[in-house]
């Protein structure tokens, strides 16, 4: 069976088992909210912001449905694994300071789907070069900021065979040496994210591969279970883009967009969108559930006055402006120029240590005005012994 075939099969069974077990699904999320959701407001004694954070994502339809067709659509096994994954949530995401997302990471415009409506992100393996608890920490907030574009592409969809319940991703190989796979990391994410994110890809192509990462290639494969090994592909060229058309991939891979740095990256806006407060997205929600049938995004405050040093800029130390018609961001210079990066270190340097350089500057001057007051006091102090020898060899001299 080809690439598309095989897609085309698990695209339309998925889509079948979601629609046979959406009353149920509901059913469960009210049992959820109803039921679960005070019984861990109580053990953990939740504030009103992370009751509702906690209740968003019990609201959100998609993840759910994927978490109870992991557990084969028993409710109590899907109960109890929902319960244990709130709470490991609230512990791991929730009150945590907000990431930008990976710099190899990149989602392409949510008008460019695959043959069967899925969207599409493109991962580089360039080397993680944070710290293991860093890089632990931008991988969860990365599978978190990769839901909540999904669940938004889920509610605003309108058409029952089209839902996007998955991605499809574009691995690029180059570059990739077996010093730069961190096998630990990997590990601690198949073991531990994964799980929590469950049935989020669809398929993964493999670009760029060649016989010096088939070595890398059999290591990899035995972290992965039989499922996920049957959904990674290997396309030549001509494969990838008869099954993805030109339209639908960058320049970098022989399609027709622009290169991946000058399209826009709908995960900018979702990180800006999980570093508002959860009672501010609960009501944009129900303001934009008001004034329009398919929300995309809830309200958010305006981006177009966004600081190169704000968390909310994904471009973090360049100036942004945003598009109010494609709600994103881009570089006000459509690049990044090294004089406003030069400007941005100079002035976080200076918020950094304008304590310290002000009091420098005080001890500075305050000796500079003991030396200048001290050589005008030794100056008048020898003025005064001078007039006292004069006066003293005067009175020497009359007796």
């Amino acid at each position: 069976m080809d690439i598309q075939n095989r897609l085309q099969a698990n695209h339309d069974k998925l889509l079948e088992t979601y629609h046979a077990n959406i009353e149920d699904i509901l059913n469960l999320q009210d049992t959820l909210i109803h039921d679960i959701l005070p019984s861990v407001n109580d053990e953990l004694q939740l504030g009103p912001d992370a009751a509702e954070w906690a209740k968003q994502w019990l609201c959100d339809t998609s993840s759910i449905f994927r978490i109870s067709r992991r557990n084969k659509f028993t409710n109590s096994f899907a109960l109890e694994s929902i319960r244990k994954n709130l709470i490991w949530r609230l512990s791991s995401l929730w009150n945590t300071v907000p990431l930008a997302p990976m710099a190899n990471v990149h989602c392409l415009p949510n008008d460019v789907r695959d043959p069967f409506g899925r969207p599409i992100l493109v991962i580089g393996t360039t080397p993680m070069v944070q710290s293991p608890e860093e890089s632990r920490r931008l991988i969860i907030a990365l599978f978190e900021q990769l839901r909540i574009h999904l669940t938004c592409l889920h509610e605003r969809s309108t058409n029952g065979d089209d839902l996007p319940l998955q991605y499809v991703v574009l691995v690029d190989l180059k570059g990739l040496s077996m010093q730069s796979i961190d096998i630990d990391l990997m590990s601690w994410m198949l073991r531990e994210v994964v799980p929590r994110f469950p049935g989020m890809l669809a398929g993964v192509f493999m670009l760029n591969y060649s016989w010096i990462h088939s070595g890398m290639w059999a290591i990899v494969k035995r972290l992965l279970p039989e499922s996920a090994l049957s959904r990674v592909f290997f396309p030549s060229q001509a494969e990838l883009a008869r099954y993805f058309t030109p339209s639908a991939l960058p320049e970098d891979y022989g399609g027709s967009l622009p290169c991946l740095t000058h399209l826009e990256d709908p995960l900018a806006m979702v990180y800006a969108l999980t570093a508002l407060p959860a009672s501010v997205v609960a009501e944009g929600r129900r303001q934009s559930a008001d004034s329009s049938p398919s929300p995309f995004l809830p309200p958010v405050p305006s981006i177009a006055t966004i600081s190169p040093t704000s968390l909310l800029n994904p471009f973090f130390g360049y100036p942004v402006s945003s598009s109010t018609s494609r709600s994103s961001l881009s570089l006000h210079h459509g690049r990044r120029r090294k004089r406003d990066l030069a400007q941005t270190l100079a002035l976080l340097f200076w918020i950094r240590w304008k304590k310290h350089i002000t009091f420098g500057l005080f001890i500075l001057t305050c000796l500079l005005v003991i030396r200048l007051n001290g050589r005008r006091l030794g100056r008048i102090i020898n003025d005064i012994a001078r007039s006292r020898a004069f006066f003293l060899l005067r009175a020497h001299s009359s007796i």
